[in-house]
């Protein structure tokens, strides 16, 4: 079977990729608040993937298209969660961050230090974040935008949020 890996990996069993992905993750999670529908999540798997995320967390219904995920859902696990008092009970292991531009007085991703065990929200477009999970949010972030649109596809934002968490953690370490 063709794997979607990198050539280190081409040989491996996929529990064993599995294990090496675990074992070099950076310390931090993201999670998709989903409601409406399963567009970007297959994008927001592949990116989690690409930068080391360590926990990958949904919030939504159960069912998406893995097809756009070209495979990489099967080294990292999807943790669907139930309801509102599994998303709150996260609280007690993470610091809750919102990537949301429609707040009072968002972080300008440049000008945020992101930590370790941080959980970076992402919402759904056009619907955003929901009020009870902005309620639980400690700080909020946004990505400055240069274009004529107000915002850009979970997809998008998530992987330029990662990229920029996980290259900080990756130059704390260094």
């Amino acid at each position: 079977m063709l794997k979607n890996v990198i050539d280190e990996y081409k040989s491996w069993e996929t529990i064993k990729i599995k294990e090496d992905l675990d074992r070099k993750a950076f310390n931090y999670s993201v999670l998709m608040q989903h409601i409406s529908g399963d567009f970007n999540i297959s994008t927001f798997v592949r990116n989690a993937n690409a930068f080391g995320v360590k926990n990958l967390f949904y919030f939504g219904k159960r069912k998406w298209d893995r097809r756009g995920a070209v495979g990489t859902h099967n080294y990292k696990q999807l943790v669907h969660i139930e309801n509102f008092e599994d998303l709150k009970n996260l609280k007690n292991s993470h610091r809750f961050i919102a990537i949301e531009n429609s707040v009072e007085n968002p972080v300008e991703l440049s000008n945020f230090i992101p930590q370790e065990n941080d959980l970076y929200i992402f919402g759904e477009e056009m619907l955003g974040i929901k009020e009870e999970i902005l309620e639980l949010c400690e700080e909020f972030v946004y990505i400055k935008q240069f274009g004529s649109v107000r915002s850009l596809n979970v997809g998008t934002a998530s992987g330029i949020i990662m990229n920029h968490v996980s290259s900080f953690l990756s130059n704390k370490v260094s």
